[in-house]
């Protein structure tokens, strides 16, 4: 143990630098509070990214691994260190225009990697570069890949279900087997698995690989074993509730015997790796031979350094908070009558789900002469900040408890009524087993778009503009009944409503 917590002769540089590192990195973090709540939040809230809690620890633990090249290295200063914390000032505050939260978790990181650069200069920022750059997995991001990942595991799981010779239905991410059924939910994506495993892996593969090739490897094993395992994961959940009658492997069991068995994995994939380390452990470790001029830095003053600094950290919010001080908010619109259609009265076709931070919430119901019913959704923001954003990933549609999703996409209504595309989503009530068919999409800076990226892009510019940044998901839905053509329905509403409708555009 003695060995291990030995710390060798430290340039006396550092006793000074040190202190002024830590400084510097709580000022960032203090400019950029909220941005790190934010991320801290979602770490706490989200069963996905709890082990980014471990991440710093890491980091921290890969960089106490090199302090013997480290203690070789004089401190020094970096230009390229704060030009990269100033790109990312630069970034966080495209981010923050954008509204896009996973831009400002990016740059938040690399403001800090950017200040520990710069204060320590180059050559100790070499040694410590992978350490730095793991700081990178505790962004909050990947559940984007839900969608994907809940086909996956669907896929996996019917492959084996057949491979077996147990039939099987499939419908949607829902499977229906001789004794019951099953939907492949969001927790069973492996979302968890993978970001995890990537996480540790790359720890793991920086400790036990040198070879380029062999790190490549290990991580193509590190993606590949969480993904295949998942998929065997729910394949042996399904097989336990069915051989056990359903009295085994639901509710608790399903998460238990989900870990333990991806624990076993795990540890299996990193007994594969062990064998494969070109690292020796018990080989001496070269000497360090500090060179001249790590040791001696070439002297020039740091406050030029720290100026730039403080203009990467402290500008971008200053920035943002005088352009958003004075703007105005949109103005509340309400719902339009429909030619041809009866209505709207009130009534909201209950999918168990709120749009977090909507300032205002319009519903109807309409109905035409062939006794067609669609229900109109107005989810309304007057203005954008955090937790009340129009583009959102974690907003959600739907309680999938209560809802099964049978098949999504994108729809094309008709020409005559002014919406390019939308959102098409098809569920099913899991009470009633009544079957609904919804389009949406978003409408602000008088644009009606299905796409993400557009919507932001819009909202960037009415910022720049200091104009209104309001928004809002509009959803049409009707019911689905004895192979009834929804889509017609909705088109024949939306192609009448297509004037009137046309006034609930938030103003740009």
């Amino acid at each position: 143990m003695a060995s291990i917590l030995a710390l060798p002769a430290v340039d006396a540089r550092w006793r000074e630098r040190l202190p002024l590192v830590l400084v510097a990195l709580l000022a960032v973090l203090a400019a950029q509070y909220a941005t790190l709540a934010d991320m801290v939040g979602i770490w706490w809230h989200s069963s996905t990214f709890n082990h980014c809690f471990l991440i710093l620890p890491i980091a921290l633990g890969l960089g106490w691994s090199r302090r013997a090249e480290l203690a070789a290295c004089a401190p020094g200063r970096s230009w390229w260190g704060a030009g990269y914390a100033l790109a990312n000032g630069l970034l966080w505050l495209a981010g923050a225009t954008l509204s896009i939260a996973f831009v400002q978790h990016v740059a938040l990181i690399g403001l800090i990697i950017g200040v520990g650069w710069a204060l320590i200069g180059n050559a100790a920022f070499r040694v410590l570069l992978v350490p730095f750059l793991y700081l990178y997995f505790s962004v909050p991001e990947g559940e984007f890949l839900v969608p994907r990942l809940q086909d996956w595991t669907a896929e996996v799981l019917v492959s084996a279900l057949q491979v077996t010779g147990i039939p099987v239905y499939v419908e949607g991410r829902h499977l229906t087997i001789p004794s019951g059924s099953f939907v492949v939910a969001e927790a069973c994506s492996g979302i968890n698995y993978l970001i995890a495993t990537l996480a540790v892996g790359t720890m793991y593969m920086y400790l036990n690989f040198r070879s380029p090739w062999r790190r490549a490897a290990f991580m193509g094993l590190a993606v590949a074993v969480p993904l295949i395992a998942n998929g065997l994961r729910a394949y042996g959940i399904v097989m336990i509730a069915h051989l056990s009658d359903y009295k085994y492997a639901l509710g608790i069991d399903h998460f238990i015997y989900g870990w333990v068995f991806f624990g076993i994995v795990i540890f299996a994939l990193f007994a594969l790796g062990n064998r494969f380390s070109d690292v020796d452990p018990d080989a001496p470790a070269p000497p360090v031979t500090p060179s001249t001029s790590a040791l001696t830095p070439r002297a020039s003053p740091l406050a030029p350094v720290l100026l730039v600094l403080a203009v990467a950290a402290l500008a971008p919010p200053l920035l943002l908070h005088a352009a958003s001080a004075n703007r105005p908010l949109a103005p509340a619109v309400a719902l339009p009558s429909v030619p041809d259609w009866q209505g709207p009265r009130e009534g909201r076709l209950d999918l168990g789900a709120e749009r977090a931070g909507t300032d205002q919430t319009l519903a109807g119901v309409y109905q035409d002469a062939r006794e067609a019913t669609v229900w109109l959704t107005f989810d309304y923001f007057r203005g954008e900040g955090p937790g009340k954003e129009l583009v959102n990933q974690s907003q959600r549609g739907f309680d999938p408890k209560r809802w099964q999703q049978i098949d999504y996409g994108a729809a094309f209504p008709a020409p005559a009524s002014g919406v390019a595309q939308a959102n098409a989503v098809r569920l099913r009530n899991v009470a009633s087993g009544e079957e609904y068919l919804l389009w949406s999409w978003y409408d602000t800076q008088g644009q009606r778009s299905s796409t993400r990226l557009a919507v932001k892009l819009a909202q960037a510019g009415a910022r720049l503009r200091g104009d209104p940044v309001g928004g809002a998901v509009v959803t049409v839905a009707t019911r689905v009944e004895g192979g009834a053509d929804g889509a017609a329905v909705l088109n024949r509403f939306l192609a009448s409503g297509a004037i009137a409708l046309e006034r609930l555009h938030v103003a740009p």
